[in-house]
């Protein structure tokens, strides 16, 4: 639940305003109080002090890229934690005189030193070195929105709030595992959708397959995904890391290429090769839903395993360490690519001696 409000210098700052008017609604839980996001990048003193001195504002976020202050000792009610985002790399104060004091990092992860009394409140500062300063990078209507950084934000701005405000907290894990369980276990596209956000998205890094919205996301599982894996096709779990916003897997995708796997493989027949292949997923969860996924695999072990790939390979260079090949011979690189061997090493680090890959992998042949 959130109020919006816009306020140009001077004006009236409605927080009171605001926040009564959350208050007033039955769906609002304040029990944990209620946090402010500020977009403000030169900040008025007396919205700045409204804030501190409002009992009701328990944690502040600003993208304006300095604190909240008060010139005043906060002897009612506490100073709340905040979290500062900054935009673009730290640069020299100015050597004019401003009305508004410009602040660099330093400034923002020191105690203010102008009484011996002043509290100073918890401050965390985040930089983010490639948005741009004084721009909306943050929201994604802006031309120079940066979704990069507003994604790193986002993240830091909710662990930063949960736990001042109480939440809200969703189980991830499970929200996860029924998304898997609609996907890979009953197969059924409608209920996977069910449990994504009105516009999700799914990338797959190495093959770039999945799609981007509702509509194309529901083609993609539809007619390249969910009835496209074979029926032998298992994911065994190896790790599993849960964040704010996230849920994080390593794990094995098995499965036996009996048909043609467009999203994993494109445009490959089935070669009848049994696929053991790592995998990392990266699953983005807004609220009780999912909003993205981004997985990634080593492409280069699943084409060695289904007998897509060369053991040697032409080089074309004309020298190889120095030596220059010979009249009607050509050089060969070994391709640096592990089978199975991947996948077991990612289950168990001890089962296959580590670079073994690594040594001499070029030889001389004939140019036939």
């Amino acid at each position: 639940m959130c109020a919006c409000f816009r306020v140009d210098d001077g004006g009236e700052f409605p927080l009171q305003r605001a926040i009564d008017g959350l208050k007033s609604l039955k769906e609002c839980d304040q029990e944990g109080g209620f946090g402010l996001i500020s977009y403000v990048s030169r900040l008025p003193y007396y919205m700045s002090e409204a804030v501190y001195t409002s009992p009701d504002i328990k944690a502040i976020v600003s993208y304006g890229g300095r604190p909240f202050a008060s010139l005043s000792s906060p002897s009612t009610s506490p100073i709340p934690p905040q979290i500062i985002h900054i935009a673009g790399p730290d640069t020299p104060r100015r050597e004019s005189m401003s009305i508004v004091p410009e602040l660099t990092t330093s400034d923002l992860l020191s105690p203010s030193t102008s009484t011996s009394t002043l509290q100073t409140p918890s401050i965390k500062t985040f930089r983010y070195l490639n948005a741009k300063k004084d721009t909306s990078w943050i929201l994604p209507s802006d031309p120079d929105y940066h979704p990069q950084s507003a994604g790193l934000a986002h993240t830091r701005t909710l662990q930063f709030l949960k736990p001042l405000l109480n939440g809200p907290y969703f189980d991830l894990e499970a929200i996860w595992d029924e998304h898997c369980l609609y996907e890979f276990g009953e197969r059924d596209v409608a209920k996977t959708m069910s449990t994504m956000v009105a516009e999700p998205y799914v990338n797959h890094i190495p093959t770039m397959t999945g799609g981007v919205g509702q509509k194309a996301l529901t083609d993609f599982y539809t007619n390249h995904f969910i009835f496209a894996n074979p029926p032998d096709t298992e994911l065994d779990l190896v790790s599993r890391t849960v964040g704010t916003d996230r849920v994080i897997d390593e794990f094995v995708f098995k499965l036996t290429h009996d048909r043609q796997v467009d999203w994993l493989l494109p445009g490959v027949p089935a070669t009848g090769k049994k696929l053991e292949i790592p995998f990392t997923s990266v699953v983005g969860i807004r609220g009780d839903r999912l909003c993205h996924e981004h997985i990634s695999w080593d492409q280069a072990t699943a084409l060695q395993q289904a007998g897509l790939l060369p053991e040697w390979v032409r080089f074309e260079g004309e020298a190889v360490e120095g030596r220059s090949k010979s009249e009607g011979m050509r050089f060969e690189v070994k391709l640096p690519v592990a089978g199975a061997e991947t996948a077991r090493k990612l289950v168990d680090e001890g089962s296959v001696v580590s670079n073994g890959l690594m040594g001499k992998g070029w030889r001389e042949v004939e140019d036939v």
